[in-house]
């Protein structure tokens, strides 16, 4: 039976790796499926594509498997890693044990921008190091699970970073698994959203973006608010005042009728405003920055933060969205002010609306007269999200982790009704003493015995076909587990 691929090891690549690195590269991303082949590894257990020049190498040491995807001179590179866990090792101290892995090969290699997640499970660092002269940089994602260990990354010369890493992430996220014994053709490249576009203006002159054609498109006073039909995917450059002395949703009207929230809050609360469901805050990281420059502009305390968010549009579509969000901080009147800009897509599949997105991001451009009002940071923070989020970024990959869950409850449930059919052939069961503090039993063809004290108890009333679980000792009827579920019970025991 063909079951198709499980994707890779850690999530981390596959849905917004493309959503942090925002840069000036919409041209590779259209071309990225275009130059890329698939590949299959000659062992059938796994797949990917690349493009048709780089060669697939493989190290196999003892519980360490490696797959490096290099380029023909060597200098770039798509870098996979697994070790089995067997001493609890969280992604920090993989992070440094793979480092030092690293230096075997380049000595000079260095860390910085190390950040991880609360419970340390998953880690992320830029690493530099040079080949032959050159200065080579690159990004690295560490995940640890209590099996297994896993490191993901790519690197390239540090003057062709920006230019390639949108090929490596590709070659990354196409990485896969096979799962069956008979290996399924190797699919198609990913489908890239690639919708045509006109340069609109604002009917006031104000400012004026890039927008695919069927998206509609409210703009005006410097703010602007364009998405497709359905809810994803769509950008924002706007503002409203906070009145607290207006409570109430008007939102339509440029107002958040309460009391100051800080930046996180007021998204979630224009989010919920606008009949959006399960607003979701996955990551905020404050921007000091922009809150000085603020200050120093409108001589008046502020508050910025990039922020992730998740939510379930009004027509009932999962979205991801990133934003900027800076506030001023309330004046004696208790008046206040924040400014949003962001772009947002499904959350399935979002990395397939990047290109489109950053295009549309990178061509918005605001008159001058409006430039000082609204224009406290930019779009270049927002571009940054990567480096200030990747501790909670993560996140927005669960969608795949739930599918990786249900595919392995059909494991569990596989290898139970497996084990019930195996004792059945072999003619032995096991049942559990609830008296005896959860004492197993085995039954066998020719009596029962007390796994704990090894006591054998024969004759018909005791042997597998006719023992109907008595205790043996106590006047008590015990129940009948499986291989499977004594197997388990054994593991978490220990």
């Amino acid at each position: 039976m063909r079951r198709g691929f499980r994707k890779s090891g850690t999530l981390l690549p596959s849905f917004c790796l493309l959503l942090a690195f925002f840069s000036p590269a919409t041209e590779l991303f259209a071309q990225g499926p275009k130059t890329l082949q698939p590949y299959l590894a000659q062992n059938k257990l796994y797949a990917l594509h690349k493009p048709g020049s780089w060669k697939v190498a493989e190290t196999v040491e003892t519980n360490f498997f490696r797959i490096r995807i290099d380029s023909p001179d060597g200098q770039s590179a798509v870098d996979f890693a697994w070790v089995r866990n067997t001493q609890g090792v969280n992604a920090l101290r993989y992070l440094l044990a793979y480092r030092q892995y690293l230096s075997r090969t380049w000595p000079d290699i260095s860390l910085s921008e190390v950040c991880a997640s609360p419970d340390d499970q998953r880690a992320v660092a830029l690493v530099t190091f040079r080949i032959g002269g050159v200065k080579i940089t690159g990004k690295y994602y560490f995940e640890s699970s209590p099996r297994t260990l896993s490191a993901q990354g790519f690197y390239a010369p540090e003057s062709e970073f920006a230019s390639q890493r949108v090929l490596l992430l590709n070659v990354m996220a196409s990485m896969a698994f096979i799962k069956n014994d008979n290996p399924p053709e190797v699919g198609e490249a990913p489908q890239y959203y690639r919708p045509r576009m006109n340069l609109r203006t604002a009917d006031d002159r104000s400012l004026q973006v890039k927008v695919p054609l069927d998206w509609d498109f409210m703009a005006g006073g410097g703010k602007v608010v364009t998405g497709a039909r359905g809810g994803a995917p769509g950008f924002l450059f706007t503002a409203f005042e906070g009145n607290p002395m207006l409570p109430g949703n008007h939102l339509a009207k440029g107002i958040i009728g309460a009391r100051y929230m800080p930046p996180a809050q007021a998204l979630a609360h224009v989010l919920q405003g606008f009949q959006h469901r399960n607003v979701r805050i996955l990551a905020s990281q404050p921007d000091p920055d922009s809150a000085r420059e603020l200050a120093m502009r409108i001589r008046r305390q502020g508050d910025a933060q990039d922020v992730l968010a998740s939510w379930t549009s009004s027509s009932g579509l999962a979205c991801v969205g990133a934003f900027k969000v800076i506030n001023a901080t309330p004046s004696m009147t208790g008046l206040w002010f924040t400014l949003m800009a962001g772009i947002w897509a499904p959350e399935k599949d979002t990395f397939l609306f990047i290109p489109a997105l950053e295009e549309i991001a990178g061509s918005f451009s605001i008159h001058d007269e409006y430039a000082k009002r609204y224009i406290l940071a930019g779009l270049e923070r927002l571009r940054q999200l990567q480096a200030q989020t990747a501790a909670a970024i993560q996140d927005l990959n669960r969608a795949r982790e739930q599918n990786q869950r249900e595919w392995e409850d059909r494991q569990r449930r596989k290898e139970f009704i497996d084990s019930k059919w195996d004792d059945y052939r072999r003619g032995q069961s096991y049942w559990v003493s609830e008296l005896e503090g959860g004492k197993v039993y085995a039954t066998d063809s020719w009596g029962t015995r007390d796994t704990v004290t090894g006591d054998y108890y024969e004759g018909r009333a005791y042997n597998w076909t006719n023992f109907e679980g008595e205790n043996p000792r106590y006047r008590e009827s015990m129940r009948e587990i499986s291989s499977y579920e004594l197997q388990q019970l054994g593991a978490v025991r220990r």
